[in-house]
């Protein structure tokens, strides 16, 4: 899957609203339920917050199986390299 075909999720109508609440306050409060997208919709929008220039993005997931398994799909969503740019 790839950037241009990916599948809605709850969260995209609200990732333009969550970018503008960041860069005016820097805190941010996402509650959402499983599956919405938080964690591999979020992030990659969170890249480019500060002024369009990629950046680099720690995300902390408590269970090794979890990361591994975000960072794959936000690897498969972007047409990332996993390892390179996500891993």
């Amino acid at each position: 899957m790839r950037e241009s075909n990916l599948i809605q999720l709850p969260i995209d109508s609200y990732i333009a609203q969550i970018v503008e609440s960041l860069r005016a306050s820097k805190n941010l409060v996402l509650v959402a339920e499983p599956g919405a997208g938080k964690t591999t919709r979020v992030p990659p929008a969170l890249l480019t917050l500060v002024d369009g220039t990629q950046r680099n993005l720690v995300m902390l997931q408590p269970r090794r199986v979890a990361a591994r398994a975000a960072a794959m799909r936000i690897a498969d969503e972007r047409g990332w390299t996993l390892g390179r740019e996500v891993g």
